[in-house]
């Protein structure tokens, strides 16, 4: 398997993805907090194989790298994430369409229910990559402490 794991990186919390680009699925998604967020990256590189990690160029970016440098040996690229979070709404609503009336008002002025961080990681991946990935709707954004 060909997986990478992206990162949107914040002030107390930064989002995180794990993909397949063989099958160009998410595997897993959500949000952790600073202090956890590297434990959880060791142990997807423990069950798979990790090849490459994408870290948006943003806040906290350097503590991030240098957390992630500390424990393991990965290659690790930055995309700029200018706008990424704006792109994120849109990508929300494509990925878990809206309901009822609701479809019918502008994306612009709906707010996703959910956190968008793990949404963002999956935008600078993509970014990253050039192309789309699916997201299965088995896949739900999860909430790491």
């Amino acid at each position: 398997m060909s997986l990478y794991i992206s990162i949107d990186p914040g002030m107390k919390k930064c989002g995180l993805l794990l993909a397949d680009l063989q099958s160009g699925e998410v595997i897993e998604a959500g949000v952790a907090s600073l202090n956890k967020f590297s434990d959880l990256v060791s142990q997807w590189n423990e069950d798979h194989e990790i090849i490459n990690i994408i870290i948006g160029n943003g806040t906290n970016c350097k503590y991030i790298e240098n957390k992630l440098k500390r424990n393991n040996s990965f290659n690790i690229n930055y995309v700029n994430e200018r706008g990424s979070t704006l792109r994120a709404r849109f990508r929300y609503w494509e990925i878990w369409p809206p309901n009822y009336f609701i479809r019918w008002l502008p994306k612009e002025i709906l707010f996703p229910p959910a956190n968008l961080d793990a949404i963002v990681a999956l935008i600078l991946l993509e970014d990253f990559l050039k192309y789309r990935l699916i997201w299965p709707s088995k896949v739900n954004i999860k909430t790491w402490p």
